[in-house]
């Protein structure tokens, strides 16, 4: 089975404010691009809050404003809004610190949706590892991590559409490793250098005009994502 192949490129800029000691408010831009970093691919417009619960855990939620660009009619398609829910342990050993992070992100299509094929709202677990080291003595901290998707609500291809009853199922959609740095260039400004590899699969589920199911396809692509990220922190 074919495997499709893209290079994207993202840049962000977020703002950090510590209002307390245990709860932090975050906002920020991040522009995407894909076709081998030839093109706009969407732009998203976030704003969140973290909680930490003691040393170890934290809480948190995200509010995601999606603007995807169509490239094939030159314009802006409709929006979708995103919500995001986190939960994260992290423990230090030395100079390494270990997380373990679990995310539900929950996605609203405002445009046409095949609902037989996507669920609208889609709700996605997101699982991911993640080891950072602190390099004594340094400004940078390298880190890597591993991150699967995992879908919560996917609706079960039927036979025949009319038989269609709401059911769904579950499937990892998304298989992502990357590496990066951090890179502290004083107190209030950081910056992010990472590179991920990320295989996505989803089905192409589509029905004839009678009703029965064609051929369900599975769709692959292999995405090497390049980013940067900068934050000032208040």
């Amino acid at each position: 089975m074919d495997v499709t192949n893209d290079i994207r490129g993202r840049m962000e800029g977020a703002v950090e404010w510590d209002v307390t000691k245990d709860l932090s408010l975050e906002a920020g831009v991040e522009a995407r691009l894909n076709n081998n970093i030839g093109s706009m691919d969407r732009i998203h417009t976030f704003a969140g809050a973290t909680y930490e619960i003691g040393k170890h855990f934290k809480i948190g939620g995200e509010y995601i404003l999606i603007n995807i660009y169509n490239n094939k009619h030159h314009g802006w398609d409709s929006n979708r809004h995103r919500v995001n829910l986190n939960f994260e342990g992290e423990i230090k050993f030395g100079d390494f610190e270990f997380s373990i992070r679990e995310r539900v992100q929950s996605t609203f299509r405002t445009g046409s949706v095949k609902l037989y094929e996507k669920a609208n709202p889609e709700a996605i677990l997101r699982s991911r590892l993640m080891t950072t080291y602190k390099i004594p003595h340094s400004r940078w901290s390298p880190y890597l991590l591993f991150e699967l998707y995992n879908t919560l609500n996917t609706p079960i291809p039927m036979a025949d559409l009319n038989d269609y009853n709401g059911e769904t199922f579950k499937y990892i959609t998304r298989y992502r490793g990357g590496l990066g740095a951090k890179y502290r260039i004083d107190r209030n400004n950081r910056l992010d250098f990472y590179y991920y590899i990320d295989f996505d699969r989803s089905y192409d589920i589509d029905y004839r005009k009678d009703g029965t199911i064609k051929p369900v396809k599975l769709e692959r692509e292999l995405r090497h994502i390049f980013g940067i990220s900068y934050k000032f922190k208040i």
